[in-house]
């Protein structure tokens, strides 16, 4: 099975999307997936997308332009406000993905 590919986004590339993106690790372990992902700032996402086949992004911080792929608004999730909602939504993403090699 190959890893869920997850663009995470916010305001400044670093910090936050780096804990976003090791949060989302953890969940997505919790039920038996993989994560492959990267963290970049909302100007970033045009040549992020080139560089990889991304199944969705989750952001901190809003963005311009995005692209046709799911979008998961994560600020809440980070912060541990709506994080069941969040997850909810996440998971249900994640199930019309075909992971197969």
């Amino acid at each position: 099975m190959r890893p869920v590919r997850i663009l995470c986004v916010c305001g400044s590339g670093t910090a936050t999307s780096a804990m976003l993106a090791a949060k989302l690790e953890d969940v997505l372990e919790e039920h038996g997936y993989y994560l492959d992902s990267d963290e970049t700032n909302p100007p970033g996402v045009a040549i992020a997308m080139t560089i990889n086949d991304w199944d969705m992004i989750a952001y901190t911080s809003p963005i311009e332009d995005a692209p046709d792929i799911p979008l998961l608004n994560a600020t809440g999730f980070l912060v541990g406000i709506n994080e069941d909602e969040f997850i909810e939504q996440l998971m249900e993403e994640v199930g019309k993905l075909d992971l197969e090699d």
